[in-house]
This record gives C-alpha cells, sequence and structure tokens, in this order.
C-alpha cells in the first residue's frame, strides 16, 4: 500500500519548489500502482535539494518487498563488498578524528551486507549494525558475526549517549523524514561523538548524465533524477548545499565535507564507461557522492 501526502520540502521545510517532471522508469512493483501518477521529482528552491512530491509511504508489507537482502543483487549475484575501499577510507578519516578507538562504539543503521561494520570493526570499533530486514541482519550475523538489530530506529530503541560513532550510509536519500531520524541519532551519540554521513550527490555528472539520457532514450517530458519506482528507490536528493543545510540544522558541527568521484566503487557491467563518467565528474568538481563526518557539540549535551 503507498500513502501519499503533501509536505515541505524535507530537509528545510520550504514550501518553494519548482517542478522537474514526472518520474521516469517504474519497476515491476510499481507498474500496477495507479496513485503513482500523482508522484512529481521538484527542487526546493530554498535549499536546493529536490524531492518527490506529494511525498510516498510505504506499508510495512510493501517496504519489506522493497528492501531486504535483494536490493544488494546485481546481475543475479550478491553485491557484498561493491565500496568497500571507499569505506576504508572513510573510516580512516573517522579514526583520525576520534582518535583512540580502543573500547568506542559504533552503530551502523542500513548497514546493508556489512560494509561499514567490517570497516569499523578492523579500525578497532565495538560495531552493532540496524536494518529494517532480518534477511540482511541475518547475513552480516552468519559472515561477520557482529551484533546486530532488526527494525526501524526510533526513539527507544537505543538509550542516549550510547555510541561515540554513528553512520548513515546511503540510506538518508531514502527516508520521508529525515530530521526525524538525524534527531534520534543526535540523542544517541555521545557528547563529542561523530556522525558520519554519506549520500549520493543529485547534482553529481553522472546523475546530469543519466537525466538526458533517459529523456532523449524513454521520454523528452519525464524526469530522471531520482529514482523513486526504480531501484535504489531514491525519494530524496542531496547537494552539498542541502546536505549541510540538514546537518546544521540537526544540531551537528561539520569537520569534514568530500564530494568523491566514486572512483573506489566496482562497477560490474559497462566499467570503461563508467570511469569515464566518474573521472569526468571528479574533473568538473561534480562527483558521484557526498560524505560528511560531523560532530556533536558538547554544549549540545550538557543542556
Amino acid at each position: 500500500m503507498i500513502t501519499l501526502r503533501s509536505e515541505k520540502c524535507p530537509i528545510c521545510e520550504s514550501s518553494n519548489r519548482r517542478l522537474l517532471g514526472k518520474p521516469g522508469r517504474i519497476s515491476d512493483v510499481f507498474k500496477n500502482r495507479g496513485e503513482i501518477g500523482e508522484v512529481n521529482v521538484v527542487r526546493c528552491l530554498d535549499c536546493s535539494g529536490k524531492y518527490i512530491h506529494p511525498m510516498m509511504y510505504f506499508s510495512e508489507e510493501l517496504r519489506k518487498e522493497l528492501y531486504n537482502l535483494d536490493y544488494f543483487n546485481a546481475n543475479g549475484a550478491l553485491e557484498e563488498a561493491k565500496n568497500i575501499g571507499e569505506k576504508v577510507t572513510i573510516m580512516a578519516a573517522v579514526k583520525n578524528l576520534a582518535g583512540e578507538t580502543r573500547g568506542k562504539t559504533m552503530l551502523d543503521i542500513g548497514c546493508g551486507t556489512g560494509e561499514f561494520l567490517k570497516a569499523g570493526a578492523d579500525a578497532g570499533f565495538d560495531v552493532t549494525g540496524i536494518d529494517v530486514d532480518s534477511t540482511t541482519t541475518d547475513f552480516i550475523t552468519r559472515k561477520y558475526g557482529f551484533r546486530t538489530v532488526t527494525g526501524l530506529l526510533g526513539p527507544e530503541t537505543f538509550p542516549q549517549d550510547s555510541f561515540d560513532v554513528v553512520v548513515l550510509s546511503h540510506v538518508i536519500e531514502h527516508l520521508q523524514r529525515p530530521a526525524e531520524l538525524l534527531g534520534v541519532i543526535h540523542g544517541i551519540l555521545k557528547p563529542n561523538g561523530l556522525f558520519v554521513m554519506c549520500t549520493p550527490n543529485s547534482d553529481s555528472f553522472g546523475e546530469d548524465l543519466h537525466h538526458l539520457y533517459g529523456r532523449f532514450r524513454y521520454d523528452r517530458a519525464k524526469c530522471y533524477y531520482l529514482s523513486p519506482f526504480l531501484n535504489p528507490y531514491h525519494i530524496i536528493g542531496f547537494n552539498r548545499k542541502s546536505a549541510r543545510r540538514i546537518l546544521e540544522r540537526s544540531g551537528f558541527a561539520v569537520e569534514y565535507f568530500k564530494v568523491r568521484s566514486g572512483l573506489e566503487w566496482e562497477d560490474k557491467t559497462r566499467r570503461l564507461i563508467m570511469r569515464s563518467i566518474k573521472v569526468m565528474g571528479a574533473l568538473v568538481n561534480k562527483g558521484m557522492s557526498i560524505v560528511t563526518i560531523s560532530r556533536k557539540p558538547v554544549a549540545a549535551s550538557a543542556g
């Protein structure tokens, strides 16, 4: 079941937006759902992020159909270490900001196939993962033996001030109300704790090219930014301005902000084309992903 709600920008709560078009391609999961015909892709005129309007809310049954271990399959094979190189690089930056890791705890929200958990454990953190579907958490427990929790993260899932580091990697672009989750994360972080947020750059060279290609090949009237009805089902798109905006609005102090090329990602198909797109994106400063590391100010906890 899908519920549509007319809401303000999920990043900055502005009502000022510009229509970009109807979403382009649609997967079989959504093809017989007539309500999606009302959905548009828009750009916020204040924070410059992209999102769908009206906003789309899934029933628990549909959410489980979309987000399970099969989500990470490509060409019939599970991609369980596609981006491990990038995770190791990011964890090195986290370790540099965190100092001594021995005895420190890390939570990975939307832990997927466990890449960040593995990188975090290798960096010396005591790691815990949480994901919405048991097929994912069971896989991690079997493969690595890491502690996992199945379900949605809410205010009561963990006590306040529980973790030294919280990771939210390529999850926020799936959330209808991302600020609510960032508020929970702020609460469960210890004073001076670090929050790692990674998300696709919706203004990347690759996204621009994908949009132009979609209009040329499929439908000139449609919008091919985001992919609300096609895996990976993104309903929000962040860029430099909007990513920083939501972090600062949520009480975090940004200490590390990088737009990464995506060259560390392993591409299974069209390798030469994808590498060329990533190189070009890096050259024009429009890389594939945004990586941020922010700190929870001590004063925020004292109040």
